[in-house]
């Protein structure tokens, strides 16, 4: 019985996609045919086989067949066109063809089971027009992308309900009533009466089939979905070794979805990237309406790193050959008075590799608007912080998301540490008359086990390489400070901020016993005055198509990129991104070209702690271009 079940739930599933597949054009002449019930031979095992060909009688390589019923199968067919479809239980069956830039053949409803074994014959037909679902023909249009929204698709043909001769099975019934196109409104699909008010025999497949139509027809017509692919290519380079480093470039495929509802905005993001480290990573998040009382954020994602390299030292780390991690997060927002809201929530994170694996970090907020202009913020948090959690987690800077692309271990001799900062921040701000905004903070902070990251360390038995840090643990630290902040409002074409903070910081306790001997740039003095300017640039220019980006932060206490030195120094990170719109656009589509180079390490919209970044020892710049399709 469960056997059963799994096969009627992932027919339901493909139903889905079939009904939105393209097949042949309704702006193009309909062959004068009806669907014609074949049979194949088969007993447990049978089989349905075939040839593809063009309209010239060709053989077709490249074309996906595929069928549905009992159960689903999929074949692609080879250089002369053939197709076998193998171990196919008894029972009728959908069979149906697609080939990019082909008209699909019309489906047919084969059976298994009874009969000689015949040769198929499914002749596809090049498409020399694209057909819109409204009737409009675009002969410009001869090709389309991978992905694109917005473009039309051919329609599906369907068999002429009058015709008396067509098999009154439950399964020929659907295919008469599939609806031509649920990709665009519901009032461009073609209704067919042909008497049948209900298919001949109701069963757990048609009522799963229907299920699955509806579903995926309320999906396509009432949901503007956008979002973007990006296909990227990323490397990196040690300090002192422009564009020569030791990372062969990766490939990355990103993929974001998102749509506004009535409730809130959803998106999915989901990306991957091959070499000898494999990483992929899926995340969905929804943020509901903020003009409610009662808001809210919440999300999940998953990232999963497998290595397969030659650091010695990591593959140590990696015992069973890959990382997974796992977390999920919630935020409430309560308005409690036009001037007064509350904000609590927090994240949970799930590291396999960690001895301790749940890590949970709480936050708790309350705001205070007295005025249009002026608001103060108090937010109290707790940052569970994972060593090489940086590589997984959902980034809330500028750009995509990347998936896992370094490898990490512990100090030799030493245990992977996690970081636990407690922080208590008030921010003041005031909007002068749409000018510009100031802001006034004041911080406190305690953390323990302070992580700190060192890239290029030459350890026994490892390579060096720009691409693998070691982490280790810094000791205990109080800090205290304020900093003050000069932005523009959100609304400008320009938007621009400069911060300045000093915090004064008093080191409680010691780290890793080893970390003086194999780095001494990560170690600090017990009390130390930290000076931090950082200023960020965020414009667009429509006159030429052009998203700048740029970030740079100015720091008296960064480790020296000599790890002989034991004192920390005047130093600097960045982070640019300019993304180029091209000239063209293919089905409503606009194409950019990204280029960005970055050597900032940690995300700086998510701060832990004061030192996070400060204790990044010689980060390697990260250097990521490619092409970006929104839609």
């Amino acid at each position: 019985m469960g056997r059963q079940t799994r096969r009627l739930t992932a027919a339901a599933l493909a139903a889905a996609f079939w009904i939105g597949a393209p097949a042949e054009s309704s702006a193009q002449p309909r062959a004068s045919r009806v669907p014609v019930i074949q049979t194949a031979h088969a007993t447990l095992g049978g089989a349905i086989r075939g040839v593809a060909n063009d309209e010239h009688g060709g053989p077709l390589s490249g074309v996906m067949v595929s069928v549905i019923g009992t159960t689903m199968a999929m074949d692609v067919t080879d250089a002369q066109g053939r197709f076998s479809l193998e171990q196919l239980p008894n029972g009728e069956y959908i069979l149906a063809a697609h080939r990019q830039g082909f008209a699909s053949p019309q489906r047919q409803v084969v059976r298994v089971g009874t009969g000689p074994l015949p040769a198929y014959l499914l002749q596809l037909r090049r498409l020399d027009s694209v057909a819109a679902t409204s009737g409009r023909v675009d002969n410009t249009l001869t090709s389309r992308p991978i992905i694109a929204a917005g473009f039309d698709l051919p329609q599906i043909e369907v068999a002429d309900a009058n015709d008396k001769d067509h098999p009154h099975t439950e399964v020929a019934w659907r295919i008469r009533h599939l609806p031509r196109s649920i990709l665009k409104d519901a009032s461009n699909a073609v209704e067919v009466d042909d008497g049948e008010a209900e298919p001949p025999a109701g069963s757990l497949f048609g009522r799963a089939m229907d299920s699955a139509a509806s579903v995926a027809a309320s999906i396509f017509t009432e949901i503007p979905f956008t979002g973007e692919v990006n296909l990227l290519t990323t490397s990196a380079f040690a300090p002192g070794a422009a564009f020569a480093g030791d990372i062969v470039p990766r490939g990355v495929a990103y993929l974001s979805i998102g749509s506004p509802t009535p409730a809130g905005d959803w998106q999915v993001r989901a990306a991957m990237g091959e070499g000898d480290l494999s990483s992929w990573i899926v995340a969905g998040s929804f943020v509901s309406r903020r003009d409610s009382i009662h808001t809210y954020d919440m999300g999940l994602s998953y990232s999963t790193q497998e290595y397969s390299g030659g650091t010695a030292l990591t593959l140590a780390s990696v015992t069973d050959g890959s990382r997974n991690v796992g977390e999920l997060y919630a935020y409430d927002r309560w308005t409690l008075s036009p001037g007064v809201s509350f904000e609590y929530g927090g994240r949970y994170g799930h590291y396999d590799y960690l001895p301790d694996r749940g890590l949970l970090s709480p936050r708790v907020g309350l705001t205070l608007q007295p005025t249009e202009a002026t608001k103060v913020t108090a937010v109290l948090t707790q940052r569970m912080v994972a060593p090489g959690a940086e590589e997984f987690l959902s980034p809330g800077a500028i750009g995509p998301w990347l998936p896992p692309e370094r490898t990490f271990a512990a100090l030799p001799g030493q245990d992977l540490r996690v970081e636990r900062a407690r922080s208590l921040d008030v921010l003041f701000e005031h909007e002068f008359e749409g000018t510009y905004v100031i802001g006034v903070r004041r911080f406190f902070q305690s953390v323990d086990d302070q992580l700190v990251t060192v890239f290029g360390m030459q350890l026994p038995q490892a390579r060096r390489s720009a691409g693998h840090y070691v982490v280790a643990t810094g000791g205990g630290v109080e800090a205290q400070g304020w900093g003050i902040r000069v932005a523009t409002p959100q609304s400008r074409r320009v938007q621009a901020s400069l911060e300045y903070s000093l915090a004064h910081a008093r080191w409680l306790a010691t780290g890793d016993s080893q970390l003086a001997a194999w780095a001494p740039a990560a170690t600090r003095p017990d009390d130390e005055d930290v000076h931090d300017l950082t200023a960020e640039v965020h414009t667009n220019i429509p006159e030429t198509a052009t998203r700048v980006f740029v970030l740079y932060k100015v720091n008296n206490a960064f480790a020296r990129p000599d790890l002989t030195t034991g004192h920390s120094g005047l130093d600097g990170r960045f982070d640019v991104q300019v993304n180029q719109a091209l000239p063209f656009g293919v089905g409503g589509t606009q194409w950019e070209v990204l280029v960005g180079v970055r050597n900032l390490f940690h995300d700086p919209s998510d701060r832990a702690s004061l030192y996070d970044e400060l204790l990044v020892v010689r980060p390697p710049k990260r250097v990521v271009g490619g092409f970006l399709v929104r839609f």
